[in-house]
């Protein structure tokens, strides 16, 4: 933002001063004694002003070279105001009282009048703060943000400065010089696109100090997914940090291994009961398996329960929970540089996931030894990160976070809903990063949520595959005797009392393939850390399948299973079914279940699966792919014609599980998890304007252009 201010306030006064100098040149070489001295000192100090933002351009964006910042921000304020006094002096108020140029002259008296101010302002204020931060400690853990407890102000002076700029040059007469009038109008206009920018970080920068604990001492919670072992929310809880944010002083506490915890022995509060009777008691009694429930506004409440009832943590309130994965680090890494490791491995941008989910494993085996490396490894990445992001690096890291939430890589739970939702609202959070299930009906959306069960690294090897065929002719799929050619079984009625048939309309048959892709030598030779200690190699995926809001699972095909709940969790029907035989190295294992969709669904079925990481990519579903060879020739219209239709409100689900609803959830909707994150933000603005620039900016050529 401070350099944008910049950019924009440089660029606009010196290309105003070269054309004022230029069209000068005759008054100039006539009156040199007066004005020769006058002149040379304007240009120089010009040139002095172009040179420290060039610097600084230069340096904001990623230009490399050497740049002291602080020399170059306390140049361009010297020489701005040497400028403006030189100019305000009275032989050039002469000039513009006894010449045609007056205008032009009281235009560029304006004009460096309004980038002097910026630059002491606003501006020295930023750069200011820049020298204050300690920097992040590995050591002690700590990093001093105090500083930025001094923004909201700032900002606020900068809205200000830039007004008052604006009706300043929106007052102006019209300057005799074409260029200068041009300028004029470019600049008033650039400065109210930079005011607008600015008002689009308004409601995330007036947080920062409450988020920071300036007004008292905040806990945060910290946790690291690790996708080689799935959970229906993206993988095992592995460890967990406390970080304390007290007066802008922010201490990473170490990170903790959660088979370290005091397992609970009973539920935490009444939402724990409903979701223990669809997802088992492990959603509550385990830290590794709070994530078994794939709505993260719970999974986090319940985890920050399972650390408030630790010895030591008692009575500690806990204002927010990070969840985070490794493809989260890996693109944080990318935007802030390669991390080397201790034992010299260097993690990129490209690399950080395969070995976090991999190759970790088979160099350290042992898992006191694996323990201690990616604790000792989290804490150097942490300095990294920490420790490289700057104005050259602030749009990658905020991209990073964009992104990797809209993908569920990156969630937050916040005690008080209004903080994620300025957030969000600023957009520096996609509205996934609250990881709440997708609940509108129109859209409708069911979910393949995979939870491993077996203590391994196995999920690395698993690929996933689904279809969605929607259900033409007179009959439903649902009453017939096959769902799929790849289940040899028959498929069994899961439909509830609580749901009307009434309200539901088109059906779709879901096709899930789950297979194996580890190789029956590699069952044998990696360590039982990663193949599991018995049946080695051998997957024993729990799959939890989710209706769309509003709509129902009518039934479902497999072959070898354990049908073990069917139930109403946070206003959506779920099935939780055990695959007894797992899947083995080198097979693959397929079931089928038919979606009816509620009657005034406007889109076909979407699905949704826990993100799936292997060595091919990441997969989330089917984003919106459906087969529908229907038309209207459909089974539900005849259905209708016969009991007449209607249209179940997802709220009369909610009543139907009692204490279901009483965490209070962000006020958006998620946006489509398995689509690209194409909003736009302040960071496209951003991004746009960097693109505009190239490297080595040569902010002279750019002035005389």
């Amino acid at each position: 933002m401070r350099n944008l201010r910049a950019v924009t306030g440089w660029r606009m006064v010196a290309r105003v001063l070269y054309v004022v100098l230029a069209s000068f040149g005759g008054l100039l070489l006539s009156t040199f004694i007066v004005y020769g001295s006058s002149a040379v000192k304007m240009t120089y100090e010009a040139d002095r002003m172009i040179g420290s933002a060039e610097s600084l351009a230069n340096a904001a964006l990623g230009c490399g070279g050497d740049v002291d910042l602080s020399h170059a921000s306390h140049t361009m304020v010297d020489a701005a105001g040497k400028l403006r006094d030189e100019l305000d002096s009275p032989k050039w108020t002469i000039v513009r009282d006894h010449t045609s140029y007056g205008n032009d002259i009281t235009a560029a008296r304006t004009m460096l009048g309004a980038v002097a101010d910026l630059v002491d302002g606003p501006f020295a204020d930023l750069m200011g703060l820049s020298t204050q931060f300690s920097g992040f400690s590995m050591d002690d853990k700590t990093v001093d943000l105090s500083a930025l407890l001094e923004i909201p102000g700032i900002l606020a002076n900068a809205h200000a400065v830039i007004g008052n700029e604006v009706n300043q040059l929106g007052s102006l007469a019209e300057p005799t010089i074409p260029a200068v009038a041009n300028l004029v109008t470019s600049g008033r206009t650039m400065l109210e696109s930079v005011d607008g920018l600015l008002a689009q970080y308004d409601d995330l920068v007036n947080l920062i100090p409450q988020l920071l604990g300036a007004n008292g001492k905040r806990t945060y919670l910290v946790a690291i997914y690790n996708p080689a072992e799935l959970r229906s929310g993206g993988g095992m809880v592995g460890n967990i940090a406390a970080v304390t944010a007290d007066a802008g002083k922010v201490e990473i506490g170490d990170f903790v291994v959660t088979s370290s915890f005091e397992y609970g022995t009973q539920p935490l509060d009444d939402e724990n009961k409903v979701e223990g009777a669809v997802f088992g008691d492990q959603v509550y009694r385990y830290p590794q398996t709070t994530t078994v429930n794939p709505n993260f506004q719970r999974a986090a409440v319940t985890l920050k329960n399972l650390w408030a009832a630790q010895k030591g943590n008692e009575g500690v309130d806990v204002s927010g929970v990070f969840a985070l994965d490794p493809v989260f680090m890996q693109s944080l890494i990318g935007a802030t540089g390669n991390v080397t490791l201790s034992d010299g491995k260097v993690l990129d941008g490209t690399n950080a996931v395969p070995f976090f989910l991999s190759d970790l494993y088979t160099a350290h085996p042992d898992f006191q030894d694996q323990d201690q490396y990616t604790n000792e490894s989290s804490k150097r990445i942490m300095s990294s990160v920490f420790s490289n992001v700057g104005a050259s690096t602030a749009s990658g890291v905020l991209r990073a976070i964009r992104s990797s939430s809209a993908d569920g890589h990156f969630k937050v739970w916040m005690e008080q809903t209004n903080e994620l939702e300025a957030l969000v609202q600023t957009q520096v959070l996609s509205p996934n990063a609250a990881g709440m299930l997708p609940d509108d009906p129109l859209n409708p959306t069911a979910g393949i949520y995979l939870t491993e069960a077996v203590a391994s690294k196995l999920d690395w090897y698993l690929q996933v595959e689904t279809s969605v065929t929607k259900t033409c002719g007179s009959t439903f799929a649902s009453a017939g005797t096959s769902l799929s050619d790849l289940v040899k079984a028959k498929p069994r009625s899961t439909m509830m009392s609580a749901i009307s048939q009434k309200t539901l309309g088109d059906e779709y048959t879901v096709q899930f393939t789950l297979r194996n892709t580890m190789t029956e030598e590699q069952a044998q030779t990696l360590p039982t850390f990663v193949t599991g200690e018995t049946n080695s190699g051998t997957m024993q995926p729990r799959l939890f399948l989710m209706a769309p809001a509003g709509g129902e699972i009518t039934s479902i095909a497999y072959e070898s299973g354990d049908f073990v709940a069917n139930g109403i969790v946070s206003g959506h029907q779920f099935i939780n079914l055990r695959l007894t035989d797992g899947v083995k190295p080198e097979s693959e294992v397929t079931v089928a279940f038919t979606v009816r969709a509620r009657e005034d669904a406007t889109a076909p079925l979407n699905v949704v699966t826990t993100p799936v990481i292997n060595a091919n990519g990441i997969y989330t579903g089917t984003n919106g792919q459906a087969d529908d060879q229907c038309g209207t020739d459909v089974p539900d219209a005849q259905q209708d014609q016969r009991y007449g239709s209607g249209a179940l409100d997802p709220s009369d689900l909610a009543t139907a599980a009692p204490g279901d609803s009483a965490t209070p959830t962000p006020s958006f909707a998620p946006e489509d998890q398995n689509s690209a994150d194409t909003s736009g933000s302040a960071l496209d603005s951003l991004d746009a304007f960097r693109g505009s620039m190239s490297c080595p900016v040569n902010l002279k050529s750019l002035v005389k252009a």
